[in-house]
């Protein structure tokens, strides 16, 4: 587990292993889900969607206390609003890397 999830959530859920695993454990897997939706939303093109997936990845990113994941994913909520392709494939790349970490 990520070393700031670990505290944050540890802070959040009195240090219970049980909930906080449980949780981090979903937002692992949301993660994984949500970046194929990104990369089939960029492919199409679909701004819109683009920017919903990101919003999602950003709210539980911040739910488990991920603030790079977090951040990764609001700059490409920008990204998506200018529609700049260049800087949405680059964002998502980083958030791939950074689900390497989790």
């Amino acid at each position: 587990m990520k070393k700031c999830c670990r505290v944050y959530l540890d802070e959040q859920f009195g240090g219970d292993a049980d909930v906080v695993g449980e949780i981090y454990g979903e937002y692992v897997s949301s993660v994984g889900e949500k970046l194929g939706e990104a990369d089939a939303a960029r492919a199409a093109e679909d701004w819109e969607q683009l920017d919903r997936v990101a919003h999602t990845i950003k709210g539980n990113a911040l739910t488990a206390g991920d603030g790079a994941m977090a951040e990764a994913a609001i700059a490409l909520r920008k990204a998506s609003a200018l529609k700049d392709p260049g800087e949405a494939d680059a964002l998502i790349l980083r958030l791939r890397e950074l689900q390497k970490e989790l």
